[in-house]
């Protein structure tokens, strides 16, 4: 081959090369582009999440004082001590435009009522699916909506502690189901299908669960702003408002899961109002309890109340109060022996100081229990389906009324606490 046509060959080669090279380096180009744009997408679903969660921590930290006249410890009559009332993580965030999801643990006492003191539980797991502006279906765990105070979260009641009454009759605790909420301006409702009472993280065979459980509630309210009795305070300057409202649960096992050797029936109801001002509440409730055990004479029923409000002194500085009183069944069927004493009367009072007005992150709480009556039927011992009793002498049960039981050769009881509660 000649020079020249060696030159040409090569300029020919290089053309070819160069043509190829080019094409390959669109198409890598273009390909690049489509991973950075593939990136960026995930990139801005990851951020927006991030963006979108929520994490909150609640707390809260008390010292506590109990005097019983009598107890099955000798002289030990005062019982002192630190401790958790509350420990717990809350995330949450927007899973679609129209779905919210949200996940809680409490490293604190176990509110459910088990012998897990010490243990993470699991309570809030639950997916929020808004249909349309006036329906939303909740799904997974939470407590059942049928009582205002069990739905009212600890960081937001006025006293560290809830009335006996409320905790021996009316507390649903967590299970797992689904539930309807539905209302417009001034009022809403509630309808849930779920596996029980007190059967949280619970498999589908577990003895802790119902065969079948529904509950309901409805309120109504004086004006549309009904988050501001999602506390039980109202801030100085605030306009009258009030709320009333009720719920019911039914109950049955027996039948299906391992969880009774008959069938047995359980009802629970309440009834519960409240009236905010500028800077003074006011608020009343009925709980009622009745179980059917399925065995002749088995059937009893229980009742107890508590009214209560609130009052500020300043802008920061609220003094409240409560008064609540059970009745229960002395027939012998039902939690307390028969011909025993079958009322029970509490008194409660205290004082609250907002370290940021108007705000619930940081609130300083002193309060004084007395029970005028005493709480020896009131122990672990009559422990029941929905029934949390007064903290055993071992420590033992939730007893998270702050009160404790006694021998019952004596009446009276005091306690005093003074916590803290955070959330951030």
């Amino acid at each position: 081959m000649n020079k020249s046509a060696q030159i040409s060959a090569a300029i020919l080669l290089a053309t070819t090369a160069g043509l190829a090279s080019a094409g390959s380096l669109d198409a890598d180009r273009a390909y690049a582009s489509e991973l950075k744009a593939d990136a960026a997408t995930r990139s801005s679903l990851n951020v927006g999440n991030v963006n979108n969660i929520e994490v909150e921590v609640d707390l809260k930290f008390l010292y506590s004082y109990n005097s019983r006249s009598g107890t099955a410890l000798g002289d030990d009559d005062t019982t002192i001590g630190f401790s958790f009332g509350e420990a717990a993580v809350r995330i949450s965030g927007d899973v679609t435009e129209n779905i919210n999801a949200t996940v809680s643990f409490d490293f604190g006492p176990d509110d459910a009522g088990s012998s897990m003191a010490s243990a993470v539980n699991l309570e809030d797991a639950f997916g929020d699916w808004e249909v349309n502006d006036s329906f939303t279906l909740r799904f997974g765990q939470f407590v059942p909506n049928f009582s205002a105070e069990a739905n009212t979260s600890e960081r937001n009641t006025l006293a560290l502690y809830r009335s006996v009454s409320h905790e021996f009759l009316n507390t649903p605790s967590w299970s797992q189901g689904v539930e309807g909420h539905f209302g417009g301006d001034n009022w809403h409702g509630t309808i849930g299908f779920t596996d029980g009472i007190n059967s949280g993280n619970s498999a589908f065979n577990s003895s802790a669960e119902a065969d079948y459980a529904f509950h309901g509630r409805f309120d109504y309210y004086s004006d549309s702003d009904q988050g501001r009795f999602d506390d039980q305070t109202s801030w100085r300057g605030s306009a009258n408002a009030w709320r009333v409202g009720g719920g019911i649960l039914f109950q049955t096992m027996g039948d299906t899961n391992p969880s009774a050797a008959t069938s047995a029936d359980l009802f629970m109801w309440n009834v519960d109002g409240a009236f905010e001002g500028d800077g003074w509440t006011a608020r009343a409730a009925i709980f009622g309890y009745s179980a059917d055990p399925g065995t002749p004479g088995g059937s009893f029923d229980d009742l107890g109340f508590e009214v209560g409000g609130s009052v500020f002194l300043s802008d920061q500085w609220e003094l409240f109060g409560r008064y609540d009183m059970l009745m229960l069944d002395d027939s012998g069927a039902g939690l307390i022996a028969a011909g025993a004493e079958d009322s029970f009367s509490f008194i409660g009072f205290g004082a609250n100081y907002y370290f940021v007005p108007e705000s619930h992150a940081a609130v300083f709480t002193f309060e004084i229990g007395v029970a005028l009556d005493e709480t020896a039927g009131l122990g672990a011992a009559t422990a029941t389906t929905g029934v949390t009793p007064l903290g055993a002498t071992s420590g033992a049960g939730a007893g998270s009324s702050g009160f404790l039981t006694d021998t019952g050769t004596e009446d009276g009881q005091i306690m005093a606490s003074g916590g803290i509660r955070i959330t951030y």
